[in-house]
């Protein structure tokens, strides 16, 4: 951790590091230190139950005790099984719905480029394909009742990436903006619309330029930031009362930065994979 800037009224950030957690007030700068605390264990309402015997096997997905959707495996010619290990994605916001997606064949390399995306009634009934895409967390939100994703094959971050929204019960994608030059990345919600990575597609380019999008539901959209070459603006967050932050990086460093304000306070590294930078051990807390 080095400088930061006091701006108050941006709550507090943590960088985790290994056990070590290091808590950075913005509005006075005042900085302190914790142990990392490791989640309580407790029963989930929704999980995956399998059985095997021999070369043959079953995966279910169970909701509060109930069977949603059962596939049978096979690992006679596939080791890993197929059609593969089951991928848990969340719920639907009214709790009608399941998010999944299969591994197929159990393989690294193939989930690296991408799963598809299915959402199965928690009554039972056969699931429903949404999108394909790499599925990371903050490659999709729920936001004003849809699912905004950004979708599209292989693992480079920067090629051929476009918005969609989507949603119960027909699940029936719409693209949120037509223009095939650009490839869009991680994103966030902020009420009828999202803040979004964008940067022109490459096939070759794995350290994109990112710069700030907002895209309205409507399809709608309007540049919010764009950082200075060899800089990119990474991981957009938008606090319930409309703040928002991202992480400005150079050469896998981060700075916690804010559309109109600017450097917040240093954040570390992350090296990312193929262009997208999670920032995973970063944490904002404000959410008003």
């Amino acid at each position: 951790m080095v400088a930061c800037t006091p701006h108050p009224g941006f709550g507090t950030v943590s960088i985790r590091n290994g056990a070590l957690v290091r808590h950075v007030d913005l509005g006075t700068c005042r900085t302190w230190s914790s142990r990392l605390k490791l989640p309580t264990l407790r029963p989930q309402a929704l999980t995956i139950a399998a059985t095997r015997t021999g070369l043959h096997g079953t995966q279910t997905i169970v909701y509060r005790g109930r069977s949603v959707h059962t596939w049978q495996e096979r690992y006679d010619r596939i080791p890993g099984g197929t059609p593969g290990p089951i991928e848990l994605f969340g719920m639907s916001p009214d709790r009608r719905w399941v998010l999944f997606a299969i591994d197929p064949m159990n393989s690294a390399s193939l989930a690296a480029d991408g799963l598809t995306l299915q959402a199965v009634p928690v009554t039972g009934g056969p699931p429903r394909v949404v999108a394909t895409g790499l599925l990371d967390d903050d490659y999709r939100a729920w936001c004003g009742g849809r699912l905004v994703m950004t979708v599209g094959n292989d693992r480079i971050a920067g090629h051929h990436k476009w918005l969609i929204d989507t949603g119960p019960p027909g699940w029936h994608a719409r693209k949120l903006v037509r223009d095939p030059t650009r490839a869009f990345g991680a994103l966030a919600c902020d009420g009828n619309g999202v803040v979004v990575q964008a940067a022109r597609s490459s096939t070759t380019t794995i350290d994109p330029r990112w710069e700030l999008w907002r895209v309205g539901l409507d399809g709608t959209h309007t540049v919010l930031d764009t950082p200075p070459p060899g800089f990119s603006d990474d991981s957009p967050r938008v606090s319930r009362g409309g703040r928002i932050v991202f992480i400005r990086s150079h050469a896998s460093r981060g700075t916690l930065w804010s559309p109109g304000v600017g450097a917040l306070t240093a954040v570390g590294r992350d090296d990312g994979f193929y262009g997208h930078r999670p920032w995973a051990t970063v944490s904002w807390s404000l959410q008003r």
